[in-house]
């Protein structure tokens, strides 16, 4: 009698919002992957609405990931995303892949996820996201992209945007169990958060994987400098969110430390916001190129000076939520 062993499963995880034709179209180029040999792979999509919205001809595809469509109610990045460990772990995953439904995938994406996973000594890998910006994209953006190499160092970018997990990190049957952190879950940084838990609570490290491709298109409000003043404010706030959560734990820094390094911040970007504004008035006001962009840098750089005052008096303006269109685009 042939014995057929279960082959190790991958779940690609999906949170979306409010984004049926972007979330096709991510769904459409992971459809495009080889079927690998060595492992089963399964989809699981959280449909993060007060009622769902994703409709079945949005999974309507051939017969070649089974896809879980799980509904969760209560907005925020941090519910959808611990509705995707949590189904992970009761599907018994061994990795889990995540990817953000605004962006798509490389033909060679999942094949390249299983390289790192076999070859990586790490339970986390943050894998390369690729930017494509809009021509109608504001000329004070500087339209930089995320350096992700040498492969298999430690990572400073920590971001769930294209990412692998293992089992020994959100399942409690094999480790610590980790969860996003609730206080998060409007204001952004969470996966920031977790994967620093992760190394400093209990030596999970997350390293760099520069094969495994995603792409996000940066179109729609995402175009306008005020989008983006918005969000290095928020992100800003969120890293003091996250420095004083770790240090009242006691694995990563401490009060004292942390108001002495807000303030040098605070300076730092105060500083180099206004120096950049003067060089890039200086650069238009002589005919040079690229003073818009020097003046864009500076005005992204008050905006994280700013988020002193956000942090220190609980402006948290949500950046994800019931009060917040997800959806870019005039699609839906």
């Amino acid at each position: 009698m042939t014995s057929h062993l279960r082959k190790p499963l991958i779940a690609i995880g999906i949170c979306t919002r409010q984004r049926n034709a972007l979330l096709r179209r991510l769904l459409e180029s992971i459809w495009e992957q080889p079927q690998p040999s060595n492992f089963d792979v399964t989809i699981i999509i959280v449909d993060n609405n007060d009622a769902p919205t994703v409709s079945d001809d949005v999974i309507n595809l051939a017969p070649k990931f089974p896809i879980l469509l799980i509904h969760e109610p209560q907005a925020g990045l941090v519910n959808a995303r611990n509705r995707v460990l949590d189904a992970a772990t009761d599907a018994n995953v061994e990795w889990l892949i995540g990817v953000d439904d605004d962006e798509t995938v490389a033909k060679d994406w999942l094949k390249q996820f299983i390289i790192g996973i076999e070859t990586l000594d790490a339970p986390i890998i943050v894998a390369a996201k690729k930017i494509v910006y809009s021509p109608d994209t504001t000329p004070y953006l500087e339209q930089l992209q995320v350096p992700q190499t040498p492969a298999g160092e430690m990572t400073v970018v920590h971001s769930t945007a294209n990412f692998a997990m293992q089992n020994t990190v959100f399942d409690p049957k094999f480790g610590p169990g980790l969860r996003f952190a609730g206080e998060m879950n409007q204001i952004g940084g969470e996966d920031f958060e977790l994967m620093l838990r992760a190394k400093y609570a209990y030596g999970l490290k997350a390293v760099k994987w520069p094969y495994a491709i995603a792409t996000e298109v940066s179109e729609g409000t995402r175009t306008s400098l005020r989008y983006y003043f918005k969000r290095r404010m928020m992100d800003q706030v969120s890293r003091y969110q996250v420095a004083a959560m770790q240090a009242k734990a006691g694995y990563r820094g401490s009060r004292a430390r942390n108001a002495m390094r807000m303030l040098t911040l605070t300076n730092r970007f105060a500083i180099f916001g206004t120096g950049f504004v003067l060089y890039g008035i200086m650069r238009r006001l002589t005919g040079q190129p690229n003073g818009r962009v020097f003046i864009g840098k500076g005005i992204l750089s008050w905006a994280r000076a700013l988020a002193v005052f956000h942090y220190l008096f609980g402006l948290h303006t949500p950046i994800y939520g019931s009060g917040v269109n997800a959806d870019r685009t005039s699609a839906r």
